[in-house]
This record gives C-alpha cells, structure tokens and sequence, in this order.
C-alpha cells in the first residue's frame, strides 16, 4: 500500500557507506528522489527545478559513457559497466502525490497501486541496481581515494602503473562535465525535497482543501464509508497482506469516485500550486542554482547520446 503523506516518493536510495571523506562512493549510487516519480504527474511549480525520470536516467548513462574511456587510459582496459535503470515500472504510472484517482485500478488493487504488482519496491525493495564490486584499485580510479580498514581514506594521485588518476577520480570528473561543474547541486536535491514536503504540509491546514475534505468526506458517508479525508481512507490500519481485501477495494473505489465527483484534485492541486510558488518566490536564489545545473545537465546527457 502506497501511504500518504506522499511528499517524496524516495529518498536518498540506496546509499552506500562511501569510499571518500565525503562518501565519495555514495555519488556512483545515489537516486535522486525526482527519479522514481511518474512521468504522467499533476505537473507542479517545483517540478521545473527537478529532473525528469527520464532526464535522469540520461544523465547516468552520459555520466558512465564518460567513466569508461577515464578509465581506460588509467591502464583499466577491460573497464565496462552500464547503470541498471532506476525506476523501472514505476515511471510509467500514475502520480499518487494525493492517493489514488484512477477508479479501474482502485477495482483491482485497492490503495496498492498497479506498478507495485511488478516491481520489487511492493515488497521494500531497494530503487534501481546495484553496482557491480569494483576492485579496490578501480575503486581509487573511480572516486580519486583509496579506502582504508581503519584509517579515514585518503587522496589517490597515482594508479600503481603511475598513471595520473583526476582530481575527483574518474566519475568525478565525468559528473562534473555533465553537470557543468555542478556536481554537488546534482547530487544533493534536498533543499527541492524539503519544499515539496513543506507545500504538501500547508495544503492541509489550507482552507479551500479543509472544505474539500469536508464535501469528500460527507460523499463518502453517503455510500456508506465513514473517513475524515482521503489520507485517512488510504492509511487504514486494516489494509494488510500482500492482496487487497474486498473492503480495501470498495474503500478505494468510493474514494477515486468522490474525488472525481467533489473535484477534490483539481482543487487541491491548485491550491499546492499557489503555495509552491510562494515558497519559491522565497528561494529565488538558492533554486536558480539547481536550474542551472538541471540546464547544463539536460543539455550535456544530450550531447552525449
């Protein structure tokens, strides 16, 4: 079951321990939060400072495409690897960000969205591959560190044939020319997270959505189903098990119905969209950044295709 409230769809996934002082390793496996979301979502203010699920993956295709041949004139000849995808099914599904909506899925799954029947995230899966295990001289190519037992890693300038190894390792400086020298903003999309999470938040306390609710509510009591808002109906502790129940997907059903039937959505996603812009008007400076480094970066996995 998808719980609400859905404010990012993932984290920093499948974060590794990291070989350098800053987790240097944790860049090669990273996933961006924008990137398990579907494509097909109720467009946001906040989504133009995001990268798209395909945008990204681009990225990490450019970004490796760039590794290799880095990596070949360190002496590493053999060196190959292409990133797995990381959102598989899930790009293509519908955006839950305000439950479900879609009344054909909510008659066979309940509040379990479709894509979860066929990807591992419906059973706590991690998002995306897993690297293949570098050897510990790749490793030192890779990040520009070589990993310690004991001792903190430390800087690496020299390949043992004595090959001169770039200053953030092979991936460091493959990222840096796709993002154009904008790597740490790439990597780090909290502050884009926190105000997508902060705009969801407020729209709960707004009036116009409390109003919404209350109508929403009041159609699904006339079909027989008492809950407060849609949250409540998605997160019931009764939806358990790996299927939906029969009530589960009477519940969802009556939900996707009054949503349609109350215009909920349209009415909550307004009212989200007037907060996101409010809260960036807020950000001006700090949210030019990240779209300057998504420009250079869609424009730089261009280049490379």
């Amino acid at each position: 079951m998808a719980a609400l409230a859905l404010t990012a769809c993932a984290g920093h996934g499948a974060d590794g321990a990291g070989s350098g002082p800053d987790g240097t390793a944790d860049r090669r496996t990273k996933v961006q939060a924008s990137a398990v979301r579907a494509v097909a979502r109720m467009t946001l203010p906040l989504d133009a400072y995001q990268l798209s699920p395909e945008e990204y993956e681009r990225s990490r295709r450019a970004t490796w495409a760039l590794v290799r041949p880095c990596m070949v004139d360190l002496g590493f000849k053999d060196f190959t690897f292409r990133p797995a995808p990381v959102a598989d099914g899930l790009e293509a599904h519908e955006d839950l960000r305000y439950g479900t909506y879609n009344v054909t899925e909510a008659g066979k799954y309940g509040y379990r969205p479709a894509f979860a029947q066929t990807t591992s995230l419906a059973r706590g899966g991690e998002v995306g591959g897993e690297e293949p295990e570098f050897s510990p001289e790749e490793e030192a190519a890779l990040d520009g560190y070589q990993a310690g037992r004991t001792a903190a890693p430390k800087r690496v300038t020299r390949t043992a044939a004595g090959e001169t190894i770039p200053q953030d390792g092979c991936y460091g400086q493959a990222l840096a020319e796709v993002t154009g020298g904008q790597a740490d903003t790439y990597l780090d999309d909290t502050l884009v997270e926190e105000l997508d999470g902060q705009s969801y938040e407020k729209s709960l306390t707004d009036p116009k959505i409390r109003a919404a609710f209350a109508s929403w509510s009041a159609c699904m009591k006339g079909k027989g189903f008492a809950y407060a808002s849609p949250i409540d109906a998605n997160n019931d502790p009764r939806w358990t098990g790996d299927k939906p129940s029969q009530a589960e997907i009477e519940t969802a059903t009556a939900d996707t119905l009054c949503k349609e039937e109350t215009g909920l959505l349209g009415i909550w996603h307004g009212a989200e969209t007037a907060i996101q812009k409010d809260l960036i008007s807020s950000h001006t400076q700090e949210l030019a950044a990240v779209r300057d480094m998504k420009t250079a970066t869609v424009a730089n996995s261009e280049k490379s295709r």
